[in-house]
């Protein structure tokens, strides 16, 4: 009988040396196709396409031709010398492989395409176009190696497929983080209206800590709307200013962008460390596919954190979840690393004899971490991540649970007089009192419904829906997220029994965070899914390392699904696509080049569902998730593309305008609370802004009227209705812009009014100032 070692099974020098040969003759096609990319660019942009007066559709139209003269390019030289060695295994024609190239570089030439335009903005066209190619060529040859170039078959190796797959996740998570960065400082981003609030009352408080010297107490122009956070939101915005950078939303969201990137840092950590301790221990026979190792499972950990909708909507925004979450789980994340660490000193599992001890350094972490939980978000927080943390040691080692018991009191008693100093350094610790303990705490108890308990039963705020927050912060992950959750609801029997038994399971104190976390969000009556917001980073990490155990029936039922939850936000965005093309919100080249790219996510989706009906093998259906994964993400870079346009110079308001506007009086429209904060951002150095709400009548009459009162009003108008008439309301036309429509009436949405999807999709917004 003949035994291979691990030695045997390694590829030769030879088969190493022609993997990197490949790779570098992919190079030099890639150089050969950069050349022609920018020979074609700088032609049509200086010469061909002159004759197009603006430079920027100018750009649109000479970029799209570029790329596709390169990508065949490309194609013919990676036929012929690249993977020419592969020939004979591939069953099908040229138009077949070309087709296949095509799907294979989607992502690479959206990549290509986005990065382009949005450094054209900062650098010269073409070092934003060579910059944006090289990250494109990484994806390019993977992607065209494992698909377009693979044979009909073709043995691949278990340490090929490994490779590969951390190449590809590595690759993905840092599109996701250039996916994040993309128009950062953009108006129309997904984000929550509150936004707008705090950074109201930011502001005001600048003033008056400008004007007095004085932080406290915050300052507002909203009724009982002073103290609806902590003060350590607000100073950390007041500092922008401080550092004499210009009071945008850019510099706003930065802190939040960097605690995002944080917690993905932690769950690619933790996922790896759970899944380094799995083989370290052999608890299991097969705990995950052979061909994902630790590392690709931490990355791809970190590929759902991101895929998540809540992440990408809450994560950027001047919101305090990115910064809640990271305050929230570092405790829990340095208690995994204590136990894994100690679990390394030893062949056998932690049992009750093994007695875990953690270091000191934990309840200084848990203090400290609790304390920022309290002046950034709320004190109530402190009580139920005391409470989890209390019971996960009592589960590592129950004996000590009066030790556990003493330092976790302490580690609070110190969080809440880290928080009591704000009730000390505030002028008016009263109105802390009445408008954040008990209006913004007590009131999301006491708010809402006949009773408690029938709000708790019944309606879109009960008990049953908040019980569905994990999938709705998930969006197209959802399924993903119900099948691991279902599943590990059915392992906590064995998990149990085990324990009994003396044998912890690490991943245990994962699942009891997210149930401890999960039941009491159920206790308010103001019960939304966005409070569960820190706890999808710990979801995450459970996903990527239980995906795998889920039956392949239940892993296609969540992927199909996925794939479906995707089309449907595909759907959305064409809608979105089709509107801009209907009002010219998009170049006539540019408008191709974005139904290229739709064309080729709708194709890709269509091919990741055909894989699934295909029942193909174990290896297809893990690189199919990997797939879906890279798809969601490019969901989210396109939507930002489509909104990229509302953003540049030629729908902000001028400087002249600006100068014009500098300390007038402005009446704005607003249709919920903070919503005309957002001027300031637009007109810099504006005076006092006045909200009206969007359903007060704005007829050219109540035009002339609020001119009495004000230097300026912004006015709102449906696609398809007339400007104001500035004979009648006295006015002058100063500026015009499209904005993005936020809320919409009861019924307003419908197939009839989709027909005209601008109406839906977009105001025009008018800037009237007296009539000299």
């Amino acid at each position: 009988m003949t035994t291979h070692t691990s030695a045997d099974r390694s590829p030769s020098f030879v088969q190493t040396m022609l993997a990197r040969w490949r790779y570098i003759k992919f190079g030099l096609v890639g150089a050969s196709g950069t050349v022609v990319n920018l020979v074609v660019l700088y032609v049509c942009q200086e010469f061909l396409l002159a004759s197009i007066a603006s430079s920027g559709q100018r750009l649109y139209a000479s970029l799209a031709i570029a790329i596709v003269l390169a990508t065949v390019n490309n194609f013919a030289w990676n036929r012929l010398w690249t993977w020419r060695d592969r020939h004979a295994e591939f069953h099908g024609g040229i138009t077949t492989q070309l087709v296949r190239y095509g799907l294979a570089s989607w992502l690479g030439t959206s990549v290509q395409y986005i990065m382009t335009l949005w450094l054209a903005q900062h650098v010269h066209y073409l070092l934003g176009n060579v910059l944006a190619i090289v990250l494109a060529s990484v994806i390019n040859y993977f992607a065209n190696d494992w698909c377009t170039f693979k044979g009909n078959p073709r043995e691949v190796s278990d340490d090929k497929h490994t490779q590969r797959n951390q190449s590809i996740t590595l690759g993905l998570l840092v599109l996701a983080m250039l996916v994040y960065m993309f128009d950062l400082g953009g108006e129309n981003i997904p984000r929550n209206g509150d936004e707008l609030v705090y950074t109201h009352i930011a502001f005001k408080t600048w003033l008056q800590a400008q004007s007095t010297g004085a932080w406290l107490p915050l300052a507002s122009d909203l009724d009982h709307m002073r103290n609806t956070k902590p003060p350590l939101l607000f100073w950390q915005a007041m500092v922008v200013p401080w550092l004499g950078l210009e009071w945008q939303l850019l510099w706003l969201r930065v802190p939040s962008l960097l605690y995002t990137f944080a917690n993905t840092a932690l769950v690619v950590w933790a996922a790896r460390a759970l899944a380094m301790d799995w083989l370290h221990h052999k608890t299991e026979p097969a705990p995950f596919p052979k061909v994902l190792n630790a590392n690709t499972l931490g990355l791809i950990a970190g590929l759902i954190f991101l895929g998540c909708f809540s992440t990408y909507r809450y994560g950027r925004p001047y919101l305090t979840s990115a910064i809640e979450t990271f305050w929230m789980n570092l405790p829990f994340w340095w208690l995994l690393c204590q136990v894994l660490r100690a679990r390394r000193h030893t062949k056998s599992d932690v049992t009750h004899d093994a007695t875990f001890q953690p270091t000191h350094s934990l309840f200084v972490v848990a203090g400290i971490s609790w304390g920022m939980v309290a002046w950034y978000k709320s004190f109530v927080l402190i009580a139920p991540l005391a409470a989890t943390l209390f019971l996960s040691l009592c589960w590592l080692n129950h004996r000590a649970w009066r030790t556990w018991f003493v330092r976790v009191g302490i580690s609070t008693a110190f969080a809440l007089g880290v928080f009591a100093l704000w009730f000390a350094l505030d002028p008016d610790p009263m109105g802390v009192w009445r408008e954040f303990v008990v209006g913004e705490n007590w009131g999301k108890v006491s708010a809402g419904g006949p009773s408690y308990w029938h709000t708790a039963l019944v309606g879109g705020f009960s008990i049953w829906v908040q019980a569905l927050g994990l999938l709705q912060n998930g969006a197209m992950l959802g399924p993903l997220i119900f099948g691991v959750a279902i599943w590990g609801l059915f392992q906590m029997r064995p998990v149990w029994r085990a324990r009994l038994q003396g044998v912890v399971h690490p991943q245990a104190v994962l699942w009891m965070y997210v149930l401890l976390l999960s039941v009491f969000f159920m206790v308010p009556s103001q019960r939304s899914a966005r409070y569960l917001i820190p706890l999808m980073p710990v979801m995450s990490v459970l996903c990527a390392l239980w995906l795998w155990r889920l039956p392949p029936w239940a892993q296609r039922t969540a992927m199909g699904l996925g794939t479906v939850l995707s089309l449907l936000g595909l759907g959305f965005l064409g809608l979105f696509l089709w509107a801009g093309w209907r009002i010219d919100l998009y170049p006539l080249w540019g408008r191709l080049g974005l139904l290229l790219i739709l064309a080729l996510q709708v194709l890709a989706l269509l091919l990741l569902f055909g894989t699934l009906l295909s029942r193909a093998g174990g290896q297809t259906l893990q690189a199919s998730w990997i797939w879906l994964l890279g798809l969601i993400l490019s969901l989210f870079a396109w939507f930002g593309m489509l909104c990229a346009p509302l953003h540049t110079a030629s729908n902000t308001y001028a400087p002249e305008v600006v100068a014009h506007m500098q300390g007038a009086t402005l009446a704005t429209p607003s249709n919920f609370n903070g919503d005309f904060e957002r001027w300031r951002f637009l007109i810099t150095g504006v005076g006092r802004i006045t909200p009206y709400m969007d359903h007060e009548p704005n007829t050219d009459a109540d035009i002339a009227q609020r001119l009495q009162t004000f230097d300026a009003v912004v006015v709102h108008r449906y696609w398809n209705e007339p400007a104001p008439d500035c004979a009648k309301a006295h006015c002058q036309l100063l500026a015009q812009r499209m904005g993005l429509r936020g809320r919409h009436s009861a019924g307003e949405i419908n197939l009839q009014s989709l027909q005209i999807p601008e109406r839906v999709l977009f105001w025009r917004e008018y800037l009237l100032v007296k009539q000299p």
